[in-house]
């Protein structure tokens, strides 16, 4: 295949993260491709009101400075940002894709002021344009998803969200939807035709984030147990990310403090910050780091024995299923796929339950089972490699049209 010169556009972009914007660009690069990813100054989450009490410490100040520099084989150019009724506007955007002349320009989702503006650019340039949608019904406004009542707010919503993402829709080549749910969100909030809409599930770095392989990888498991406080006999459960209501890790260190009434060797790993720190730190047998880098971050799930998501989807799932360790999420997820064989459901918020279902993987032979499973199922669908071959191959099949 001949080399593409491809643009990546996010409103966010923070370097050492598990993101399309860096996961996507270091994968295409890796194929040949001359890959630019193009993002304003804020890094990821930076316009959120909880910023600075949850990711400060770990990515620094919410803005960075403008400017491009060479980051994993593809050249990243941060451009002035700002908000425009909710949006992150990333100044000067269309002048940089001219500048560039990509033969490609992938915005990372549909529903954003970032698509709209690059669709004015579209009659006039050469560019094949894809996007992504990452939006779930989990995040969707309540009163989208109800039918009764809220009559002038749905009306809004379809004026300024869904009127803009069909009008976007109608000069894109396809729209990838990042999990089965995404999918109808995408069709029935944001009017992309089903014609231009393909379910692709976002990736691991599968070589980062693997099951203990060696005598190497087993000592080290082993000395970071010992770090951590941990015996041999223990059954660590880890979650990552935030600690923030809508994701509700508080559940799983609740459902710990249950066990460690029968059941002293079930503990907890918490890696990340934010509200529900104080209180997940209060329960017994539980352990709280900071956020840190995917190499860092690839270790602990290798040291861990169980990974539980009380609530919504998250990448942190996948990447921990392609280090070999098996997953518990909530019974509410949109893509059940990335649990299915490697892992087990739970009522979501039911910390009971929770305790039930980790007491279920009590034997060590199953959790390995389920892991094996997950690791496989990763390497075969869900690996960012996978993910960019299939692109790549929409990519070429555009441009020869």
């Amino acid at each position: 295949m001949s080399r593409l010169k491809v643009a990546i556009v996010s409103a966010f972009y923070s370097e050492g993260m598990g993101y399309s914007e860096n996961c996507l660009s270091k994968a295409l690069a890796r194929l040949g491709h001359d890959v630019h990813v193009i993002t304003s100054t804020y890094n990821v989450y930076g316009t959120e009101p909880l910023y600075d009490s949850t990711y400060r410490e770990f990515l620094g100040p919410p803005v960075t400075a403008a400017g491009t520099r060479v980051i994993d084989g593809y050249t990243v150019h941060r451009l002035e940002g700002g908000l425009l009724s909710g949006y992150v506007n990333i100044r000067g955007l269309n002048a940089k894709v001219r500048e560039l002349a990509p033969d490609i320009v992938h915005s990372l989702e549909v529903a954003s002021l970032q698509t709209y503006k690059l669709t004015t650019l579209k009659p006039f340039a050469r560019f094949k344009f894809f996007t992504e949608t990452h939006q779930t019904l989990s995040v969707m406004r309540p009163y989208m998803r109800q039918k009764t009542g809220e009559h002038l707010k749905r009306a809004g919503y379809r004026l300024t969200r869904t009127l803009p993402s069909y009008l976007a829709s109608l000069t894109i080549e396809k729209c990838y939807a990042v999990t089965p749910d995404c999918l109808e969100v995408a069709h029935r909030f944001y009017g992309v035709p089903t014609a231009k809409l393909k379910l692709l599930s976002l990736g691991a770095d599968t070589d980062t984030f693997h099951p203990v392989e060696s005598s190497e990888d087993e000592t080290s498991r082993q000395a970071l147990r010992l770090r951590l406080g941990y015996t041999a006999d223990d059954i660590v459960c880890v979650y990552t990310g935030r600690f923030t209501k809508d994701k509700n890790p508080l559940a799983l260190a609740q459902a710990i403090e249950r066990l460690s009434e029968t059941s002293p060797h079930h503990k907890a790993l918490f890696i990340g910050d934010g509200e529900q720190k104080a209180a997940i730190a209060a329960c017994r047998n539980t352990t709280v780091l900071p956020f840190m880098t995917h190499a860092n971050l690839a270790q602990h799930y290798r040291a861990a024995d169980i990974g539980v998501w009380p609530r919504q989807e998250s990448m942190s799932m996948i990447d921990a299923a392609a280090s070999g360790v098996p997953i518990i999420v909530s019974n509410r997820i949109g893509e059940p796929g990335r649990v299915t064989g490697n892992g087990k459901m739970y009522q979501e918020n039911d910390a009971e339950d929770l305790a039930a279902v980790i007491r279920s993987f009590a034997h060590p032979d199953e959790r390995r089972a389920f892991g094996a499973i997950g690791r496989r199922k990763m390497l075969d669908g869900f690996s960012w490699n996978s993910f960019a071959r299939t692109v790549e191959a929409d990519f070429a099949a555009s441009l020869e049209r």
